[in-house]
């Protein structure tokens, strides 16, 4: 039998303020789990668990996983097929790339599996193609810092191009996810269609900034950046206390605070050589107490990308 590969995908937060469907910052955790070998031919899933597991299938063509190593597979020509097992560390419909982590995780997998001939833009672009099978739209702002780490920037769609920059050292970052669902298609439902010149220049001036703070290492200016005037306001409705859970963290030491991609996760970053964060997790989690709502929290900062182990 075939030796079985184990690789490692991240969590992501997309968005970042001014940067829908644009910038992505992998997370250090939590993490994916997706182990394949070899087999004779087709692709086949034969375990998934972890939270959320119930709800995700096991076929292939409907499987993020699945979809994005069957296209690596296609792109490669390759004359194998793959066995899958998925460990889900990422809860889905939470905001914080769980879809991505999957589409990422398989595309690297068979990319792994077919002794990486793919560049790992090309990998990207597998994991997209999941991507908008899966949630209704082509976008890689998830699983392109999922498979190359730290902050990402689509710079173009067409034709496809990603950047990569490391972000701050000093950057720390809690991560804290209310017991609520926010399935990405809903999400990107209550979206508008148009934004005026005066939100449009706002959200140029405040992706400028972000980017050069993340360039400089300035976690302040990166925290003074992370605005939307167009995005997160339109999602707010569909994560209960967002505003009060935001007002919490900022009040607790928080150089900003803001909703992770569709939602409903709630990332809110710190200085790492100033405090440890467990003050914002423990006020986010404080607004979330008070309403009877159980609330899930991470105190990290930005990580790798995929990775075998």
């Amino acid at each position: 039998m075939s030796e079985w590969v184990k690789i490692h995908a991240p969590a992501t937060t997309s968005n970042l303020g001014a940067g829908f469907d644009i910038f992505g910052l992998a997370l250090d955790e939590p993490y994916d789990t997706i182990e394949g070998r070899k087999i004779e031919s087709g692709i086949v899933i034969t375990e998934v668990s972890g939270p959320g597991s119930e709800s995700i299938p096991k076929d292939p063509t409907k499987n993020s996983v699945s979809i994005a190593a069957a296209e690596v597979l296609r792109r490669t020509g390759a004359d194998f097929g793959i066995e899958i097992k998925i460990k889900k560390g990422i809860r889905p419909c939470s905001g914080i790339g769980s879809s991505g982590a999957s589409a990422a995780g398989g595309a690297y997998l068979a990319h792994v599996l077919t002794g990486e001939k793919l560049s790992l833009t090309e990998v990207v672009l597998c994991a997209a193609h999941a991507e908008d099978v899966t949630s209704g739209g082509f976008h890689a702002d998830n699983v392109a810092p999922c498979i190359l780490g730290g902050f990402t920037m689509i710079r173009s769609y067409e034709p496809f191009e990603v950047i990569s920059i490391k972000p701050p050292e000093d950057l720390g970052i809690v991560i804290a996810m209310p017991d609520v669902l926010v399935p990405t298609k809903e999400s990107r439902m209550v979206l508008p269609q148009t934004v005026s010149v005066k939100d449009l220049v706002f959200h140029v001036g405040n992706a400028s900034c972000f980017v050069h703070a993340m360039e400089t290492g300035d976690v302040d200016l990166l925290g003074r950046s992370v605005k939307d005037a167009v995005f997160e306001p339109a999602r707010s409705r569909l994560v209960p206390h967002l505003k009060d859970a935001e007002k919490a963290a900022l009040s607790a030491g928080a150089k900003t605070s803001f909703l992770g991609g569709s939602g409903p996760c709630i990332i809110s970053f710190f200085k790492k050589s100033e405090m440890d964060g467990k003050t914002i997790a423990d006020a986010i989690k404080k607004v979330y107490d008070e309403n009877d709502m159980l609330c899930t929290t991470w105190i990290t900062t930005w990580g790798a990308g995929c990775r075998r182990e």
